[in-house]
This record gives C-alpha cells, structure tokens and sequence, in this order.
C-alpha cells in the first residue's frame, strides 16, 4: 500500500490534530502533503500554483468560506475539471450532501471516523482509477488479526485490504516475491474460519517495514468455493457501507 507514484495532496481543514492525522497516514502511503486552513487559504492555492495539486481532500465546516463555497468557486472559475475533490465530513450526514457535491463536482465523500485503510483506499480509487479497473476482483480496507506461516514457523500480521482473489498482509518480516504462506483469519461478524493457502505477488522495500502500510500483496492459491463466495458477499457489503460514491 505504498505508491512509488508520489502525488502532491493538498488537506483543506481548519483542524491542526486532523491535519496532522491525516498527514501522517497519507505520507505514511508515500505522498506529499501540503495545508489549507480555511477556504480562502484554499482559493489562494489554486489561483497561485493550480499545477502543484493533484486532489483536494476538503473539509466540508470551515471558517471564512466552507468546503460547499470553494466547490462552488471551482465550478464558476474553471477549476473544477482540474484535479478531483474529496469531501469529509464529521458533522453533516451523507445523504444531507451527496446530491448537492454531485452537482459542485466532488468525486467523493468520507466522514471523519475513517481508518487509515479506509482513506488509503478511498484516495487510491480516485487517484489510480485504471488500477481499480484492471482489478478483476473488487477490494475493501479493513484491519483485522491474522495467522501466517511460512517455513514451518507461524507469525501474527494484519490484512489491511480483502478480495475474493487475495489480501494485503502488514507484517514487518521481509516476504519475498514466489514465497508460499498459509493464512489464518476470520472476517468480522463471521464465524467462518478461514484456512488458505497464498503466494507472494508483490512486497514492500525492507526499508518501510516499520510504516503503518508495510507488507505484501498475497494472492489466494487455495480457497474453497464457500470461502470465496463469503468473501465476495463480505465485500459487496463492505463497499456499500464504507464507499460513498458522489
């Protein structure tokens, strides 16, 4: 889960702890932050260096001029095919919002209670969309305990990310491209445990083993047709729940 193709993400929220937060999780992913506090700061941004942003990540509540009133400024002033809008929100509900972002532009919107997985794949499915297309299999972010062996000795991880066809694995030991590994996990509200077999398609540099995003990208070898059936209904329902299309 972290890009060797770096974009430059511009965080519009008069809230210095959600900014840090999100700053940490975005660089964390291998992208490049910079700030807004209010909506003038963000207008001033586009009118001087537009070139230097590739997504807004836009609160809705801000002094001075809201998240509604920059849309609506990069609407009248030519900006809003430029790069796309993200919306959050932590105070008004989604369905108070959703028609009125649509007509303004904004490809998104999340609430402020999202895991770093969440928003990782929320900017990924905007930023890299032929990625999302290529993928044969649709995938949720999630973070969940699981049970890992390879080489007869067995470890603890996180799967950051499920498909019907694979997971991501966090873990800090280096799993090398072609390496075999059994997998242990449940998902939530499930009493199925998952028993299957994977092999290493991809991993991180050794060098990000500590990030919140280190690991590799395992593709499922073994996996009954019962698991892969939950899996898919696990992730249809994911999508529904955690994805706000706008």
């Amino acid at each position: 889960m972290i890009t060797k193709n770096s974009k430059n993400i511009l965080i519009a929220d008069d809230s210095i702890f959600f900014r840090t937060k999100l700053s940490a999780i975005l660089n964390e992913a291998g992208h490049v932050v910079t700030y807004a506090s209010d909506g003038r700061e963000v207008i001033a941004k586009l009118k001087e260096t537009p070139s230097d942003i590739d997504i807004i990540i836009l609160d809705l509540q801000m002094p001075h001029i809201d998240g509604f009133g920059v849309l609506e400024w990069m609407k009248q002033n030519g900006h809003a095919e430029k790069f796309p809008v993200l919306a959050v929100t932590g105070v008004y509900e989604p369905h108070e919002v959703i028609e009125r972002l649509k007509a303004l532009g904004a490809r998104g919107l999340m609430t402020k209670g999202f895991t770093p997985e969440q928003v990782i794949h929320r900017i990924n499915q905007i930023l890299f969309p032929t990625k999302e297309e290529d993928r044969t299999e649709p995938r949720v972010p999630l973070s969940i305990a699981v049970d890992y062996t390879f080489d007869n000795t067995t470890y603890t991880g996180f799967l950051l990310n499920v498909s019907a066809s694979g997971l991501f694995l966090h873990t800090r030991l280096d799993l090398l491209p072609g390496t075999t590994v059994e997998l242990k996990f449940s998902l939530p509200k499930s009493n199925r445990i998952f028993n299957v077999k994977g092999i290493v398609r991809w991993s991180t540099p050794s060098s990000s083993s500590a990030s919140l995003f280190g690991g590799a990208g395992i593709m499922f070898t073994s996996v009954t047709d019962e698991e892969r059936k939950e899996l898919r209904e696990f992730v249809k329902e994911e999508c529904e729940r955690l994805i706000l299309e706008v």
